[in-house]
């Protein structure tokens, strides 16, 4: 059997990094020797994965609001000056709130393209012409399974945009495929993050039954099943994988 190549160290910079998948995904990029620089707006959080991290690798940290583009498009062009990310990971975005489409408002919609659509556009416009320019790079957006068909977990506004983000990656991986800069995109379905798992408590056991005979695998999905992918996608072994979308969700799309 052939041994599994080494990874090169390289940096890479994560958005949202303190949310719940995100943070397994720094672990495991920190255990194969990748600087990272963890972006969130949760100072608190994102210091303390940090400081977890730093006997693994080195780390840096950047406070600031992604959906704030002005002041995130200067904070992105900082960070590619003195860390040059050749990863990057969008991970912001996520909503459990069930609305129906008759009660929605066009703010949800601004505010779900916003967290989704823009925030992710914004990090490859900054990051990916220096990508572009070594003639390497890695970028996975998070989509949902939502984005792919339905939800029993969220609403149209935010299906809408997680659709949209599987559109526009699809169009980026075709304009820096010709520049070694992959770009792919994760859809997962039902994983129990903090966040989730506590929307799922909330339900009456008759919802928690209905939903769960949706899912062919008849539970939610964990984390660390969930990262698996995202890892794979950020390694050297994704370069002829571009404008793909990795469906993580138990069977309920396929």
């Amino acid at each position: 059997m052939t041994a599994r190549p080494t990874p090169t160290p390289r940096t890479a910079l994560l958005i949202g990094a303190a949310g719940g998948m995100l943070r397994e995904v720094a672990r495991g990029l920190a255990g194969e020797g990748h600087t990272l620089v963890l972006f969130d707006r949760d100072e608190e959080a994102v210091t303390l994965l940090a400081k977890q991290l730093e006997e693994l690798t080195r780390v840096e940290v950047v406070v600031g609001d992604i959906t704030d583009i002005p002041a995130a498009e200067r904070q992105l062009t900082d960070i590619v000056e003195r860390f040059a990310p050749s990863i990057l990971v969008n991970g912001v975005g996520g909503d459990t709130r069930v609305i129906g489409y008759a009660d929605l408002t066009t703010d949800h919609f601004s505010q779900a393209y916003l967290e989704n659509v823009v925030s992710s556009w914004i990090a490859v416009k900054v990051c990916a012409p220096h990508m572009a320019k070594n003639g390497y790079g890695r970028i996975v957006n998070f989509a949902s399974a939502g984005g792919r068909t339905y939800s029993h977990f969220n609403n149209a506004a935010y299906v809408g945009a997680k659709a949209a983000v599987i559109g526009m990656t699809k169009q980026m991986a075709y304009e820096l495929a010709p520049a070694g800069v992959v770009i792919n995109v994760v859809a997962h379905g039902p994983i129990a993050t903090d966040r989730v798992a506590g929307a799922w408590e909330r339900r009456d056991p008759e919802q928690k039954k209905a939903v769960l005979s949706k899912l062919p695998m008849g539970r939610m999905g964990t984390v660390s099943e969930a990262v698996g992918s995202v890892l794979h996608l950020c390694s050297e072994s994704a370069g002829y994988s571009t404008g793909s979308v990795i469906d993580i969700n138990g069977g309920l799309y396929m």
